[in-house]
């Protein structure tokens, strides 16, 4: 389509959805941070013509998907992927300080109820685009949570707040982004607590 072309033709809903998604991506990537990608996604909105819908994304750079890497480090900068399929982090894991979980039509759980965290903040960034993001917090652990819902919903089930009295204690501050798909952040039991109370109601 030719440059004049472009800028008369009128965006429809489905390339409107196209770039919402590729922002949540490049959200997801780091090329974007949180207050762009809301000021971006309100210009998607307002575009009028194909035009400028496109130079929402034209100065971004390519999309490279990230790979996990073999061994997570227990530092750093991590990511917990699933395209059209399903990622795990369950049992005795050591979280990196920064961690990416991506679902792309497909799910992703993050349970850190047995996981050895450092002291201080941990970083969960969740975006979940037509896919589910579940974090598991075990009770006690201080989280707080920025949460943005486009066509889909962040449901919380914890308590924010953060741990005043010692700030070298653990605690995981998350960034939630659900572009038409799902994030929950839930406190449960240890699994071992959960059997014990299942064996008491038998």
């Amino acid at each position: 389509m030719s440059d004049r072309s472009l800028a008369a033709s009128t965006p429809t809903p489905e390339d409107r959805d196209k770039v919402t998604a590729k922002l949540c991506e490049h959200f997801a990537a780091g090329n974007i941070e949180l207050d762009a990608l809301e000021q971006r996604l309100a210009a998607v909105d307002e575009a009028d013509s194909a035009a400028e819908l496109s130079k929402l994304t034209g100065d971004l750079p390519v999309l490279v998907m990230a790979q996990p890497p073999a061994v997570e480090p227990p530092r750093g900068t991590g990511w917990a992927l699933a395209l059209m399929g399903g990622s795990s982090r369950k049992g005795a894991w050591a979280p990196p300080r920064r961690l990416n979980a991506l679902a792309v039509m497909g799910g992703v759980e993050l349970d850190f109820r047995d996981a050895r965290l450092p002291a201080g903040e941990t970083r969960v960034n969740a975006v979940a685009v037509m896919g589910g993001v579940e974090i598991i917090v075990p009770p006690g652990l201080p989280v707080t949570v920025r949460g943005l819902p486009i066509m889909g919903a962040v449901d919380q089930q914890i308590e924010q707040a953060t741990d005043e009295r010692n700030p070298d204690a653990p605690h995981l501050k998350v960034t939630a982004l659900a572009c038409m798909g799902g994030i929950e952040i839930k406190t449960r039991p240890s699994e071992r607590a959960e059997g014990i109370a299942s064996k008491r109601e038998r």
